[in-house]
C-alpha cells in the first residue's frame, strides 16, 4: 500500500468513527486506485435540523472540493408561494430521497430531493388561530424526520405527518395535532384558551431522540411567564416533563436557585429560539436560553435562567447545570443558538465540550459535563452609571479567555467601529455592557453578535465555524457579516471573512474540505463557499434575496447537493420562498 493510498484509507476510516458517533446515515465505499468522481459516501441524509444530535453540522461527504466548488451551479430550484412572516428560515430536511421544508406558518412541503418536483404539502394555516392576528406566525426553521414521520411545530401545537403521503399520523393528539404548549399552561391557569394568545409559540425545529421529541418555546417579547422546555412522547403527543426557564414560584424547578435572582415582581422572558443538543451518553439535552423582558427597574438580580445555557436529563428533565452568560441583561443579548457538543483534547486531556456564541458577541466554551468554563472566563467589572431612575446594573459580566489568559477575539465587534462621521454629532460611543442611556451607540446592536446561526464544527479541521453581524445599536450604517472560525483547544480565531449583509445564518462543513455559508442582505443574498482550513474565498451565488437560514447538504447516488432557503431583506422583515440547490456538473 503506497503513502496516498494509506492516508485515504485513514481519512476513510476517521471518516467511518465520525458517522458512528454523530449518528448520521451514510454508507462509505472505499476507493484507493484513484481519487474519486463520486463522493465516497454514496447516501447521505440530513434528518436533523443540525444534521446530528450533536448540532455539529459536519458531513462526511467529499465530492465537493476546494479544487471544484467553483463549478458549481444551481441544480434545481423550489418556490412553494408563501412570502409572509418573517424571512425564509426554513433548513430543508432530507430522507430517504425526499426533501422537506417549511414556510414562515410552519405549513409543510415535500419535494423530490434529486429534482425538486413537488410530492405533497400539508397546511397548517388554517388549524393555528389565536392570538392578536389569526393564525400569525413570527417565523419558522423546519421540521425534523424520524421512523417514517415528519414532525413541524407550528403555532403552539406540534403536528406529526406520514413523511410518504403527508397525511396527519392517528394517534399524536386529535388527529395528528398536540397542543403541547397550551396542555402545560393548563397546569397553572386551565382559563387560558389560546397559548398564542398569552404569547408562547415555536419558531424552531424539534429535537428527536428514543421516541421523545425536544422543543423549547418562543417569544421573549411577548412577556412569557418564563420560556417551557417540553419533553413530547412522539408517538402520543403527551407531555412527559416540562422545564420553566423562568420559575415562577416554589412549583417550578429551580426556583430555590433562580427566584432570589429576580427582585421587584417582572419575571417575564426566557424564549427558546433554537433547536437543543444531545448527548445521548451522558444522557443530558442542552438549551440556549433568551433574554428576559419587561421592566428592568422591578426585575433587579442575574435574573435566571435567561440569556444561559441549561442542562437537563433527558427522561425527568431535572437540571443538572446551568451557565449565565449575560447577568441583568437590557441589551437583547440572548443566547440564541443552539449548542454544539464536541470532544478535544486540552493540554493532553479529553474534554466533552458545548460551544455556543452569545449575541453580546463572545464565544463560551464549557466543559459539557459539568457546565465549566474550559479556558478562563472571568467576571469583568462593567459600568455601572445610569441614567434610569430605579434601575440596579450588574457590576459584572463574563468575558470568554484564551487558553493563555489572554482575552478572546470576539466574534464581531463589541464596540462600535466604522460609524459614520454624522452619526456621532447627535450621539456617541460606549463600551459594552455601558446601562442603557439617551443617544448611545453600543455594539452588538439589538441584532448580534451571533444571532440564531447555529455553529459548525469539524473534526477534520478541528476548527469552530461562527457567523455574527455587526450592526452597532444606531450606527448609521449597513450591517457586516462575521464569518469566522476559531480553534476551541486554544480559544484562538484562526481566521474570519467579513462581507456586506447580515451574518445571520449557520454554516455546514464538509471532508471535502468546504464550509458554506450566507449573507442576509437588503439588496442580494450571497451563498459563500470558504476554504475550511484557511478560510480563502472559493465561490459565490448571489440568490436574489438575504439568505437568513442555514443550509443543508446530502448525498444521493455518490452525487453532493447543497441546499439553502433564500429569502428577506433587512432582519430579515421581508419574507421569501425560494429553496436553491447546488450540485456539480
Amino acid at each position: 500500500m503506497n503513502a496516498r493510498v494509506a492516508k485515504t484509507l485513514a481519512t476513510r476510516l476517521t471518516l467511518i468513527a465520525f458517522t458512528a458517533l454523530s449518528g448520521c446515515t451514510a454508507s462509505l465505499v472505499i476507493e484507493t486506485d484513484s481519487p474519486p468522481k463520486a463522493s465516497t459516501v454514496r447516501t447521505l441524509e440530513w434528518p436533523l435540523h443540525n444534521f446530528d444530535l450533536a448540532g455539529t453540522r459536519f458531513t462526511p461527504s467529499d465530492q465537493i472540493t476546494p479544487e471544484n466548488v467553483a463549478s458549481l451551479k444551481p441544480a434545481w430550484l423550489f418556490q412553494h408561494g408563501v412570502i409572509d412572516g418573517v424571512s425564509n428560515q426554513t433548513t430543508p430536511i432530507i430522507v430517504d430521497g425526499i426533501m422537506y421544508v417549511t414556510d414562515a406558518r410552519g405549513s409543510v412541503y415535500a419535494t423530490n430531493a434529486t429534482d425538486g418536483h413537488l410530492l405533497w404539502e400539508y397546511n397548517v394555516s388554517g388549524k393555528l388561530g389565536g392570538g392578536r392576528r389569526e393564525g400569525y406566525i413570527f417565523r419558522h426553521r423546519g421540521v425534523v424526520v424520524d421512523d417514517g414521520i415528519v414532525y413541524t411545530a407550528a403555532g403552539s401545537f406540534i403536528f406529526a405527518l406520514d413523511a410518504k403521503t403527508g397525511e396527519p399520523i392517528e394517534g399524536f393528539g386529535d388527529d395528528g395535532m398536540a397542543p403541547v404548549i397550551l396542555d402545560v399552561l393548563h397546569l397553572k391557569d386551565p382559563s387560558i384558551d389560546t397559548a398564542i394568545s398569552v404569547g408562547y409559540w415555536f419558531t424552531t425545529a424539534p429535537q428527536i431522540h428514543n421516541g421523545m421529541l425536544y422543543i423549547g418555546t418562543t417569544r421573549s417579547e411577548s412577556h412569557i411567564a418564563g420560556g417551557y422546555v417540553l419533553a413530547v412522547n412522539a408517538k402520543t403527543g403527551e407531555v412527559e416533563w416540562h422545564f420553566n426557564t423562568v420559575p415562577q414560584d416554589e412549583t417550578d424547578q429551580g426556583w430555590e436557585i433562580a427566584g432570589p435572582t429576580w427582585v421587584g415582581g417582572e419575571r417575564n422572558g426566557g424564549g427558546i429560539w433554537e433547536t437543543p443538543s444531545i448527548d445521548p451518553e451522558l444522557g443530558l439535552v442542552y438549551f440556549a436560553v433568551g433574554n428576559p423582558f419587561g421592566n428592568s427597574t422591578k426585575r433587579d438580580g442575574i435574573n435566571l435562567f435567561t440569556n444561559a445555557i441549561i442542562a437537563l436529563s433527558l427522561d425527568t428533565g431535572k437540571l443538572e447545570w446551568f451557565y449565565q452568560q449575560v447577568h441583568h441583561d437590557v441589551w437583547d443579548y440572548d443566547s440564541g443558538n443552539q449548542p454544539v457538543l464536541f470532544d478535544m483534547l486540552v493540554d493532553g486531556n479529553q474534554v466533552k465540550a458545548l460551544a455556543q456564541a452569545s449575541k453580546n458577541g463572545w464565544l463560551y466554551i464549557l466543559d459539557r459535563e459539568t457546565g465549566q468554563p474550559v479556558h478562563p472566563i472571568p467576571e469583568i467589572a462593567v459600568s455601572t452609571e445610569t441614567a434610569t431612575e430605579g434601575e440596579e446594573p450588574w457590576p459584572t459580566q463574563p468575558i470568554p479567555h484564551k487558553a493563555n489568559g489572554e482575552r478572546m477575539e470576539p466574534v464581531s465587534p463589541v464596540y462600535p467601529i466604522n460609524i459614520p462621521a454624522e452619526q456621532l454629532e447627535e450621539y456617541h460611543l460606549v463600551e459594552q455592557f455601558t446601562p442603557i442611556g439617551p443617544n448611545q451607540i453600543f455594539a452588538p446592536g439589538y441584532g448580534g453578535g451571533s444571532n440564531y446561526a447555529p455553529i459548525a464544527f469539524s473534526p477534520l479541521t478541528g476548527l469552530l465555524y461562527v457567523n455574527a453581524i455587526d450592526q452597532p445599536f444606531r450606527s448609521g450604517r449597513d450591517p457586516m457579516g462575521y464569518f469566522s472560525a476559531y480553534d476551541p483547544t486554544t480559544g484562538e480565531l484562526v481566521w474570519r471573512q467579513i462581507f456586506e449583509g447580515y451574518g445571520q445564518a449557520g454554516a455546514v462543513v464538509t471532508a471535502g474540505g468546504v464550509v458554506f455559508v450566507g449573507a442576509g442582505s437588503n439588496t442580494a443574498g450571497y451563498f459563500y463557499a470558504y476554504d475550511a482550513a484557511t478560510g480563502e474565498e472559493l465561490w459565490k451565488f448571489n440568490t436574489g434575496s438575504g439568505i437568513f437560514a442555514s443550509p443543508a447538504l446530502y448525498v444521493i447516488d455518490g452525487k453532493e447537493y447543497v441546499t439553502v432557503a433564500s429569502g428577506g431583506g433587512s432582519r430579515g422583515r421581508r419574507g421569501g420562498d425560494l429553496i436553491l440547490t447546488f450540485a456539480l456538473p
